[in-house]
């Protein structure tokens, strides 16, 4: 998750705190602020970013979708290595008409071989 938004949401849930717990202490009892309180700050506030930046990313991991970012196609590698500038226009041409010669299988005996070993060889 993006850490602005989970900075967004933990402080929205300390700044709700207050006034909830304002309302429980005055309708409901001192208990019941006092809870109110602890869950809200103690508990909520420090776990919101601890879950959203160490534990939801292991969770997603571990059911499977760490297997897309590994079997990224070379295609969607080379247009972002493009996209954040690391090749040329010329280099990006070259090495997509590479790409497409391997998929179509004219390239021969080499169609085996994916777009990063073949840069790797080149560099």
């Amino acid at each position: 998750m993006d850490h602005r938004l989970l900075g967004g949401i933990a402080a929205v849930v300390a700044i709700l705190t207050l006034p909830l717990g304002l309302l429980a202490g005055l309708f409901v009892s001192f208990e019941a602020a006092a809870v109110v309180f602890i869950v809200g700050w103690f508990l909520l506030t420090p776990l919101i970013p601890i879950v959203g930046n160490e534990i939801w990313p292991a969770l997603r991991d571990r059911s499977g979708s760490s297997d897309e970012s590994a079997e990224e196609s070379p295609l969607e590698e080379l247009k972002a290595r493009y996209a954040r500038g690391e090749i040329d226009d010329a280099e990006f041409e070259r090495r997509m008409e590479r790409l497409v010669e391997v998929e179509d299988g004219r390239a021969g005996g080499s169609a085996n071989r994916t777009e990063r070993e073949l840069s790797m060889e080149r560099e």
